[in-house]
């Protein structure tokens, strides 16, 4: 097995390469959706906006190519090891945002502790 290692990978002509058949995340973030919400860390996100229990809209820092891209999604609980069902909202999306929501097992919105978010394109 060889092993590879770069600083920067250009093509031939300079500029950036393109990866084939590869598709990296676009964005991710991870961020605590009670009380004040904060974004502990992220990449390409800009602001998470809190609009009620367990409703949020996710903003990208650098819009995507379109907005037909795909969001997943998870949470827990405050002070628990349970996962919450988390999800976009599908009608919902532009090249900018996309708006999430937590719920309980029995459909019911539920803040989330720890949200986790991938958008991929």
């Amino acid at each position: 097995m060889s092993t590879i290692k770069a600083e920067v990978v250009e093509n031939t002509s300079g500029g950036a390469t393109t990866l084939t058949g590869l598709y990296p995340s676009r964005a991710w973030v991870n961020f605590n959706g009670t009380g004040t919400v904060s974004i502990r860390d992220d990449a390409n996100v800009s602001s998470i906006t809190d609009h009620t229990t367990g409703k949020y809209t996710v903003n990208t820092s650098t819009a995507m190519p379109s907005a037909n891209f795909a969001a997943n999604c998870d949470g827990c609980r405050v002070n628990s090891d349970i996962a919450l069902i988390a999800g976009p909202v599908h009608f919902a999306f532009t090249t900018t945002s996309f708006r999430m929501r937590t719920l309980e097992y029995d459909a019911s919105s539920a803040d989330s502790l720890n949200t986790c978010v991938t958008i991929t394109h």
